[in-house]
């Protein structure tokens, strides 16, 4: 089972945060800052609107990844309320069990606090402590610089670009890269 229980850390500006496996209790706080997180920000490929997850599909999700070794959900709080999460799990078939897709996330206020190296950090030791995981793989938008830079910092390349792969509501576009860290 892939269960982290929670440790403390400090922010870049000195506050404690705690960053663990969320519990089933957690979902209905999860599923909120979620759908908060899709409606703004622009680097997501789920809108807020299109996200219909209900509090039993989170339930569902949550325990989905505390049962399955290969996969970690993390969230990231401060003050007792989630304003972070990162999640992995390897692919679904023998062939590509070796690797998988990971996602982060933040409310916007918390952005640019170190959070997502914080959380980084704790999943890819627990990825480099489990021998089945061999890489790390995301997709990011390229005008996300920030989190981009912190993706290279922290070992990741680019292996892919798909040009023109994001198209906003005003016609515009951005790239998607696709990033990878051998663990």
């Amino acid at each position: 089972m892939a269960i982290l229980p929670y440790k403390t850390f400090k922010t870049k500006n000195g506050n404690d945060v705690l960053i663990g496996t969320p519990s089933i209790s957690d979902s209905a706080e999860l599923l909120a800052v979620a759908k908060r997180i899709m409606t703004e920000s622009k680097h997501l490929l789920t809108q807020g609107d299109e996200f219909q997850f209900t509090v039993e599909m989170q339930e569902k999700r949550i325990r989905d990844f505390t049962d399955h070794p290969d996969g970690l959900l993390l969230v990231a709080k401060i003050d007792g309320k989630i304003v972070g999460m990162t999640d992995f799990k390897v692919g679904g078939r023998r062939r590509i069990a070796h690797h998988g897709m990971l996602g982060l996330s933040f409310v916007p206020e918390y952005t640019g606090k170190g959070l997502g190296r914080l959380l980084m950090n704790e999943l890819i030791s627990w990825a480099q402590a489990n021998p089945r995981v061999e890489a790390l793989r995301l997709e990011v938008h390229s005008k996300n610089t920030p989190a981009v830079t912190l993706y290279e910092k922290l070992g990741f390349k680019i292996e892919g670009r798909q040009i023109k792969g994001i198209k906003f509501d005003d016609d515009s576009y951005d790239d998607v890269l696709t990033m990878v860290l051998f663990v």
